[in-house]
């Protein structure tokens, strides 16, 4: 038997095996690495944590620009369409630039083809709003082709009331409440 502990023979002091030291330096080793794991572990639900922040963060910002510029939009294209009567010829005039009058904001929503957080976005709001300038913007094109107040223009000023109408009571609402909840999410966050 002690030719089988012979290799071991440095683990002794003074030739006596010592136990107690081994088994401490045993429950040091073994407490060492659960504090690291637990540590990573702890580190790493942090960093899970911020990332969602961050996320969260980014499209609510997001949604804030974006519901500034729509509704920014919406306000202009009802204030066209109520001074119409009185200016129709800004609209057809090639004289008096109507293209360059008559144009919608769209910086946020230019950016946002560049954003990574744009598709976190609510599918039915990108939709809304992208069909909103689309929309709109085939019926300014009808405006600019004419060359006075005819019904071509008049039925393209009812178009463009009823997308505004829609893009008012659909998108918008839609737009409000995801930043609602988001507003929620992050409150919830940093408590």
């Amino acid at each position: 038997m002690r030719g089988l502990f012979a290799p071991f023979r440095f683990l002794s002091v003074s030739g006596q095996p010592n136990t107690e030291f081994w088994l401490t330096q045993c429950i040091i080793l073994a407490s060492t690495v659960l504090g690291v794991y637990l540590a990573s572990f702890a580190g790493f639900e942090i960093a899970v944590d911020f990332d969602r922040y961050q996320s969260t963060s980014d499209v609510y910002n997001l949604e804030r620009s974006l519901e500034a510029e729509f509704v920014d939009n919406i306000e202009k294209v009802e204030t066209w369409i109520a001074d119409y009567p009185e200016g129709p010829m800004t609209w057809h005039a090639a004289n008096l630039a109507p293209r360059e009058r008559h144009k919608l904001d769209d910086m946020v929503w230019e950016t946002m083809r560049y954003s990574q957080r744009t598709f976190e976005v609510d599918p039915a709001i990108i939709t809304g709003v992208r069909r909103f300038y689309s929309d709109i913007e085939a019926q300014m094109t009808i405006m600019f082709m004419q060359q006075n107040a005819n019904g071509m223009a008049r039925n393209a000023l009812k178009n463009m009331q009823e997308i505004v109408t829609t893009a008012r009571t659909d998108i918008v609402p839609l737009l409000q409440s995801e930043i609602k909840r988001l507003d929620g999410e992050l409150a919830k966050m940093t408590n």
